[in-house]
């Protein structure tokens, strides 16, 4: 049977029902089972509002270790107000301490602006011992004007009878409050893993470190490594091929909040469990199938670099004609310019394979216009024909900068899309594969 966990966040705070995780606290909530329980032991359809992620892989102890932990009582308990210093974790514990009823507490949490922004209240077994743990993410107590600028995600593991708090992950320095994403088993191992946030938001844009906290020798254990801070509006996602089977966890980069960082090219970075270091290991970035005319054109320059004319010449040719493709800023805008561009390179490509009669006529075919930006890319084609034609692409390639420094506005400026697209310098139009 799979793990069960509940998961709350603001929406559905109101409706959710601790039927299932009552017994295995051993509390007593009204319209619940009374009698004790291990989660494990309890059906599926009792679990009313508790999420039951398919990849968890969780199936605590049938045989919860150590006495169950403050029960409810007769005795209304609620959430103390904070005053002398105290903090909303400090509320949580006595709250939990004195039996308070888990039902209403996350309604609560939230109804108090205690929860830390975008993060979750959970019950769940963090250590694997049987028995229901709570992972928060919370603000320390406000300061005199109201606002409470630091916070930690905070688990209160039931041992020994009562519940011990532990501060899983403070605020990291320059980041915001830490939130609580996902509690579910990503290491393979049937316990469920902490999946923890820690924002940086700039001016306009925002991003998230993320961590993956491992129960591991009587301690939270930090299992992910790399950066993932440089992934501009973070969209996270987590797949598993089932229980038992360490997840996979995708972070897709979707743009920059900034009209002067220009089209933005979406990628992806997935980290894999790595079984020897026990840590999950960063991949290569992988970029989404060009959307924008102008990373279609960054596609064949970097083909040409690697020197596939087949596919520069391919690449170049989607630039010029693909009405799919979208320009930037406005439909149809600076498409003549990549156009000259894009038919200038598949002459330098021509040039470089040797085919100088191709080259002479992709030039008379495409490099016909007399706008400034089509006239200077056409003189540079006809000055690098005619150094090949004389054995002498080199040297005439290499005489482009200067051409190009002369001519800047019509060779270079259209290139510029913003700052989160490439530069480009006058050497960048006519060198050689592997230069």
């Amino acid at each position: 049977m799979p793990g069960r966990q509940a998961s709350f966040t603001l929406p559905d705070v109101k409706r959710m029902i601790l039927c299932v995780g009552a017994p295995a606290l051993g509390l007593v909530v009204a319209g619940c089972a009374s009698s004790p329980a291990t989660l494990a032991a309890i059906p599926t359809s009792q679990a009313i509002g508790i999420t039951e992620p398919s990849a968890t892989g969780f199936v605590p102890s049938a045989s919860p270790v150590g006495p169950a932990c403050p029960v409810a009582t007769g005795t209304a308990v609620t959430l103390a107000p904070l005053g002398g210093g105290a903090s909303p974790a400090d509320a949580v514990s006595a709250y939990l301490q004195a039996g308070g009823d888990p039902e209403p507490l996350a309604a609560d949490l939230f109804e108090r602006g205690w929860v830390s922004p975008t993060s979750a209240v959970v019950w769940t077994d963090v250590d694997g011992d049987g028995r229901l743990d709570l992972a928060a993410g919370l603000t320390a107590a406000p300061d005199p004007q109201g606002i409470a600028s630091d916070g930690a995600v905070f688990v209160w593991r039931c041992e020994d009878g009562s519940y011990r708090r532990l501060e899983a992950a403070p605020r990291r320095p320059d980041h915001g409050l830490p939130a609580l994403r996902e509690a579910r088993d990503l290491t393979g191992d049937g316990v469920p893993d902490l999946l923890v946030a820690h924002p940086l938001c700039g001016a306009h844009t925002c991003y998230e470190q993320y961590s993956v906290l491992a129960w591991r020798g009587g301690a939270l254990v930090e299992r992910f490594q790399g950066a993932s801070d440089d992934m501009p509006y973070p969209k996270l996602a987590i797949e598993s091929d089932g229980p038992g089977a360490p997840a996979v966890i995708t972070v897709t980069a979707t743009g920059v909040g900034s009209v002067g960082a220009g089209p933005y090219r979406m990628w992806t970075r997935s980290w894999r469990w790595d079984a020897a270091s026990q840590t999950f290991q960063p991949g290569e970035a992988v970029f989404e199938a060009p959307r924008y005319r102008i990373h279609l054109l960054y596609d064949a320059d970097d083909a040409y670099n690697r020197g596939d004319i087949a596919a520069v010449l391919d690449l170049y040719n989607r630039v010029i004609e693909d009405d799919t493709l979208l320009d930037w800023p406005g439909p149809g805008e600076r498409r003549a310019q990549l156009t000259a561009y894009a038919a200038y390179r598949r002459v330098l490509a021509m040039l470089v394979s040797g085919d100088v009669e191709q080259a002479q006529a992709e030039s008379a075919t495409r490099l016909t216009g007399t706008d400034p930006t089509t006239a200077a890319f056409a003189e540079l084609a006809r000055r690098l024909i005619a150094g090949a034609s004389q054995d002498a692409l080199a040297g005439a390639c290499a005489q482009v900068p200067a051409f190009a420094g002369d001519h800047a506005d019509d060779l270079l400026a259209f290139l510029d899309f913003g700052y989160a697209n490439r530069s480009y310098i006058a050497h960048d139009l006519c060198s050689l594969p592997h230069d």
